[in-house]
């Protein structure tokens, strides 16, 4: 009797010290955070553009090709041009813009989605590197340091793990 009751103690013990694994849990890089309404919001959303000093007026539209296939609107430029300001509408609610960059020969990228509505669920998704990588999501802001020189992609989309409008007119702004 003494030794069923020490065995079943022992596999008492024994069964309580297994560990249980851990899930992994797939999460979005981007942290949402709410404001007060008293709070102020200084961000690029609420920043008056002036678009002159912005757009560049060099760019020859002979130089900046656009594509629109399945949703997708393809937009080439010359990194020669930048600074620059591009215009851009979704008018469906799975569409994305690609944004090539020919010819990036600086170490740093900054760019900014500039939605007219603020309301717009809207961010860049994916960068592609001259050297073929990709990265990403990011918000409505990114700074990205390019190690090559060579052709660079942003991909600008809705935010899968926000809610808001996916239609609507935006500037991409790339420095």
């Amino acid at each position: 009797m003494k030794k069923i009751f020490f065995a079943s103690i022992s596999l008492l013990v024994i069964s309580c010290k297994k560990e249980v694994p851990a899930t992994d849990k797939k999460t979005d890089s981007i942290i949402v955070s709410e404001q007060s309404a008293n709070a102020s919001k200084i961000d690029s959303q609420n920043i008056e553009i002036n678009k002159d000093s912005l757009r560049n007026t060099n760019i020859d539209h002979k130089d900046e090709a656009t594509e629109v296939k399945n949703g997708e609107i393809i937009k080439v430029v010359d990194g020669e041009k930048l600074p620059l300001l591009i215009d851009e509408k979704f008018t469906d609610k799975n569409q994305k813009l690609i944004l090539k960059i020919r010819n990036y020969e600086k170490t740093d990228l900054k760019a900014s989605v500039l939605p007219k509505n603020n309301n717009m669920n809207i961010r860049f998704n994916q960068i592609k590197t001259p050297d073929g990588k990709f990265d990403g999501p990011f918000g409505r802001e990114i700074s990205y340091k390019i190690t090559k020189n060579g052709e660079v992609w942003l991909i600008i989309g809705k935010n899968l793990m926000a809610d808001g409008e996916i239609e609507g007119d935006f500037s991409v702004r790339v420095e």
